[in-house]
């Protein structure tokens, strides 16, 4: 979860900025407090980063600067907030807005996104206001916006290969979409590096799509909350020391060359429309004996 609120150094809005970070992490979600960045390199590198994997969006409006407006006194809100407010809004993250009593109503962004504001004047009750909030309408902390590597040991097929006509067992991994609404869409597949461990040396690998399991096509869809499996190598049964590959080439100096017997590190990356890329690494295992292969995720939880 984004907050996205200005904090004065030297003021209490620091300590209330932490507090509400502390009430929302015991509704179990991950908050993340940005502060203001100096440098368009630092607003890259975090703000950037941070809104385009958030899942939700608070934003804070404290009081500036003294307006008069039409012989009224209001206050500025903060205009790096309202930044921030611009690029969750171009992102699509759902938000909740807070203002204090006082700042200009529908400043900036907030008068075409009707964000319909909630106005506070107490500062020290608002992680209070937030947390309860955030109930009321319903959010979850149990999804995010990202799609993840995953597999199980037995994910594995064993089957004839054509034109080969040989006994061959394709090793899979799945790429769940964690989102439970929004499905997925372009999805490619690449194996991005691998590294022979037995012998300390990386092995080098060309951008090239792989092939979903049992679909024709390099791009895939992967519904809401579900998963989708892709081949990550095959080995003939009286072979089962050189790995064998699903790509879409047709040249074979696109194909990766790994074969022996040892152990191998291998990372996949899969990028998408709508998602930002997810990478996962996998240790195999090869050996001459099929049964005793092993192909596992590098780091489990």
């Amino acid at each position: 979860m984004f907050i996205s609120c200005g904090q004065s150094r030297g003021s209490e809005e620091v300590e209330i900025v932490h507090k509400i970070g502390e009430s929302i992490s015991k509704l179990g979600y991950d908050p993340y407090i940005a502060i203001e960045e100096q440098t368009l390199r630092g607003v890259k590198e975090n703000i950037f980063k941070q809104l385009e994997t958030s899942e939700y969006f608070i934003f804070i409006d404290f009081k500036r600067e003294k307006l008069v407006i039409d012989n009224k006194q209001v206050f500025r809100g903060s205009l790096f907030c309202h930044q921030e407010l611009a690029l969750a809004s171009y992102l699509g993250i759902p938000l909740i807005a807070f203002q204090e009593k006082g700042v200009k109503r529908e400043d900036g962004l907030m008068r075409f996104l009707q964000g319909n504001s909630i106005i506070f004047t107490d500062r020290h009750l608002l992680p209070d206001v937030i947390a309860s909030t955030i109930q009321q309408r319903k959010w979850s902390s149990k999804w995010k916006n990202q799609l993840c590597l995953v597999r199980e040991s037995g994910q594995f097929v064993d089957v004839q290969r054509f034109p080969e006509n040989v006994r061959a067992r394709f090793f899979h991994i799945g790429v769940e979409n964690l989102h439970p609404h929004k499905m997925a869409v372009n999805c490619y597949v690449y194996l991005e590096r691998v590294y022979d461990i037995s012998n300390d040396r990386g092995i080098p690998v060309k951008t090239i799509e792989f092939k979903w399991r049992a679909y024709t096509h390099p791009n895939a869809v992967i519904l809401p909350k579900s998963t989708r499996d892709f081949d990550a190598f095959w080995i003939s049964h009286d072979r089962p020391d050189q790995l064998k590959f699903n790509l879409f080439t047709d040249s074979t100096g696109f194909i990766p060359r790994i074969s022996g017997l040892g152990d191998f590190k291998l990372t996949y990356t899969v990028i998408s429309e709508n998602f930002p890329p997810v990478r996962g690494t996998f240790i195999l295992h090869t050996s001459e004996q099929l049964e005793k292969i092993q192909f596992k995720t590098a780091n489990p939880k």
